[in-house]
């Protein structure tokens, strides 16, 4: 089973329109991993994943500002995508699947609360969440720091991004 997650509602196809990090194609893409699912239901405009799989084969979502997590998915609502049939799909790396065509879906998880959800996957051990407050200080200005440094680096929207969740952090 594979997951697509989205905040919006009432897809039957996932278009094969995002840019693949393997071969640079138009593709759909897929997780395994229904935590990863859960952290790809944001808005464009708040395009900062800090979740990874790591040698443990859980996923470790690292907050770089305070209250990350609550600020970017509680009482949002998202959409996960089901897809069953694996026919045309790519295992690309680890738990990550893409698609060159369209894919159509069959069933779809309405999530009403994006955060309470990424919490029970931490209560159920699937994911380890580091808190913006358990991070070593240094760890958390170097960060900081590194944003505004590059600030430009990633187009307007995530510039505004940057400015309102990390400004506050800055030397």
């Amino acid at each position: 089973m594979l997951y697509h997650g989205t905040i919006l509602p009432g897809l039957r196809v996932i278009r094969a329109n995002a840019r693949s990090h393997a071969a640079g194609k138009q593709v759909a893409y897929f997780t395994e991993d229904r935590c990863y699912a859960l952290v790809c239901c944001r808005s464009r405009d708040e395009n900062f994943v800090t979740l990874g799989l790591r040698e443990d084969g859980r996923q470790h979502y690292f907050e770089r500002f305070p209250d990350q997590l609550k600020t970017l998915y509680g009482g949002k609502r998202g959409y996960l995508y089901i897809v069953e049939d694996l026919t045309g799909l790519q295992n690309i790396k680890g738990h990550t699947w893409e698609s060159e065509q369209d894919v159509a879906v069959r069933r779809c998880e309405s999530v009403r609360d994006v955060y309470a959800e990424i919490l029970k996957e931490e209560k159920a051990g699937n994911m380890i969440i580091h808190r913006y407050a358990e991070i070593n200080p240094a760890e958390q200005k170097m960060n900081a720091n590194y944003i505004r440094d590059h600030l430009r680096d990633e187009g307007e929207e995530m510039e505004r991004f940057y400015r309102t969740h990390f400004s506050m952090l800055w030397d």
